[in-house]
């Protein structure tokens, strides 16, 4: 299967950067099947979006998509999910953005509640443990949990974007494709691979043959 869509992979090199999102397997394999069958699929009805290993809610853009998926350039907005836990009066984030990190949460939450921008926080704590990611936000009195994250949606990197650029090496030379030029380089990289599989066992039973033939004519 097509790998290099499945795992999210960034590289950055003089002049020229790559950054790749991840999407789920089952919809790559089924979107590859559709390819073969027929190359003018409509990559959208099985490939619905892109799928990020740290979860997280897309904002999801029929145009963004289909952008990405014909230019191999675009950006995408993942925000974190949550879930009000009211007998403790808190927030539990148990899913963050790809492109940001625990650490910067926290940070840039502490630095909001310094600068009194986030009054109705009371204390931020990371609970993560075996279970599972775990960002507990303890909150004061009457506060709306709804209202607050919609807030730290636009001022912390909860909600943040991803920018793509499908940029790849084709016979050593770097090239920006789209999703449908990616699995056009992938089925022609498979077919040979398979063709040259075939030939290699097909010289070993010739070789076999000879012999045999050898042996039976003595």
């Amino acid at each position: 299967f097509p790998n290099i869509l499945v795992s999210a992979n960034s590289g950055i090199a003089v002049g020229m950067a790559s950054q790749f999102c991840g999407f789920n397997l089952k919809e790559v394999c089924d979107t590859t099947i559709a390819y073969l069958k027929n190359p003018d699929c409509d990559l959208m009805e099985t490939l619905l979006a892109p799928d990020f290993p740290t979860g997280g809610e897309l904002i999801y853009d029929a145009g963004t998509i289909r952008e990405i998926y014909e230019t191999g350039r675009g950006s995408v907005r993942v925000r974190a999910k949550y879930r009000y836990v009211k007998e403790q009066n808190l927030i539990e984030i148990y899913e963050i953005p790809y492109s940001t990190t625990v650490e910067a949460i926290l940070d840039k939450v502490a630095e909001l509640i310094k600068a009194g921008r986030a009054k109705e926080i009371a204390d931020m704590r990371d609970e993560t443990d075996l279970s599972g990611l775990k960002l507990a936000i303890d909150l004061k009195r009457g506060t709306d949990p709804d209202k607050l994250m919609t807030k730290l949606y636009k001022l912390t990197p909860l909600e943040d974007a991803f920018a793509c650029n499908f940029n790849v090496l084709i016979a050593g030379v770097p090239k920006v494709l789209g999703v449908r030029q990616l699995l056009e380089e992938w089925t022609a990289w498979r077919t040979e691979s398979v063709r040259r599989r075939v030939y290699f066992v097909m010289k070993k039973k010739q070789d076999k043959l000879h012999l045999l033939k050898g042996l039976k004519r003595i």
